[in-house]
C-alpha cells in the first residue's frame, strides 16, 4: 500500500541508522555502520574514523519509496529476525511518519519459520543491501569540533611500544575511566577483572572535554584518535571520536556494544 512518508528534515536529524554487533564475542562498534539524516548527509562508521557523503533530495525520496512501499518495512509483523542468540547481528533504525521502528536481522531460518515471517526477513534483506547501495557518491573524512573522550584502564598493553606517563592535569585518567565505565569489580578470575567496558560494552556516561583540554589531549595523542597511557603505573587506553550531529541534542552516543 503505497502511503506518505514524513519524515523531518533537520539536518540533526536521524532518519536511518545502523549498527552491526551485539554478539557475545564482538567488540564494541564505536559508531554507527551508517547514520543519514533529514538533509540527506550520511555518515559511514563504525569506528572512530568516520565519512561523510550526501544523498540528493530525490535519492532520499527514492531510498525511503523502496525501504517503506516496495519493502514494505512499516507494516511487518516482526521485529526481530534472530534465531542463534550471542551472535553478532545488524540492527537498523527508522524514524518515519513520527515513529521509531526497530530491526534486528541475524540469523534466520533455522526454526520452524512461517512463510510470512521468512518472507519479512528477506524483505529486511533486500532493504538493508538497498540502504547500502544507495551510498555510492563520494565522501571525505567527518569532523566535528566537539570531541567525546573515551577512557578504560587497559590490562593488555603493547608493552614493546614506549607508553607515555599522561601530564594533562586537569583530570586523572583513573577518575575518567571510574568516571565512564565505574567500579572494576574486585579480581575473581584473575589476574584481572576486567569490566569489559569499552572493549565490549558501551559506557554509561562519556567526557567532552573542552577546546583547550581538546588541543593538549590531540597533541598527547599526536593528533591519532586512540592511544595508551600509563598513569600511577596503570596503562589506560584513550579514544577520541567526534560528536555525531544528533548526539549532543539526544544526550546520548551512537555506540553498539
Amino acid at each position: 500500500n503505497n502511503g506518505m512518508i514524513t519524515y523531518s528534515s533537520n539536518s540533526n536529524d536521524v532518519i536511518i541508522r545502523t549498527f552491526y554487533g551485539g554478539g557475545n564475542f564482538g567488540t564494541l562498534a564505536f559508531s554507527p555502520e551508517i547514520s543519514i539524516y533529514g538533509d540527506g548527509t550520511y555518515i559511514l562508521g563504525p569506528g572512530v574514523q568516520m565519512r561523510q557523503g550526501r544523498l540528493s533530495a530525490d535519492a532520499l525520496q527514492q531510498l525511503l519509496n523502496t525501504l517503506v512501499n516496495g519493502d514494505g518495512l512499516l507494516g511487518f509483523t516482526q521485529s526481530q529476525f534472530y534465531d542463534v542468540p550471542d551472535q553478532n547481528a545488524t540492527f537498523l533504525q527508522l524514524a518515519l511518519n513520527n515513529k521509531h521502528y526497530a530491526f534486528q536481522y541475524g540469523k534466520f531460518g533455522t526454526l520452524q519459520e512461517s512463510t510470512q515471517a521468512l518472507d519479512e526477513y528477506h524483505r529486511l534483506d533486500r532493504a538493508l543491501t538497498t540502504i547500502m547501495d544507495s551510498l555510492k557518491g563520494p565522501t571525505y573524512p567527518y569532523a566535528n569540533k566537539t570531541m567525546v573522550l573515551l577512557v578504560h584502564q587497559d590490562f593488555s598493553p603493547d608493552l614493546t611500544q614506549n607508553i607515555p606517563e599522561w601530564t594533562l592535569q586537569d583530570f586523572t585518567l583513573s577518575q575518567l575511566a571510574l568516571f565512564e565505565c565505574g567500579v572494576i569489580p574486585p579480581d575473581q578470575v584473575g589476574p584481572n577483572a576486567d569490566t569489559g567496558c569499552l572493549t565490549f560494552t558501551t559506557p554509561s556516561t562519556v567526557y567532552l572535554p573542552n577546546p583547550r583540554q581538546l588541543q593538549t589531549i590531540n597533541a598527547l595523542l599526536k593528533n591519532q584518535h586512540q592511544g595508551e597511557f600509563i598513569e600511577k603505573g596503570i596503562y589506560y587506553h584513550l579514544v577520541t571520536r567526534p560528536l555525531l550531529p544528533d548526539e549532543l541534542a539526544q544526550k546520548t552516543v551512537a555506540m553498539l556494544g
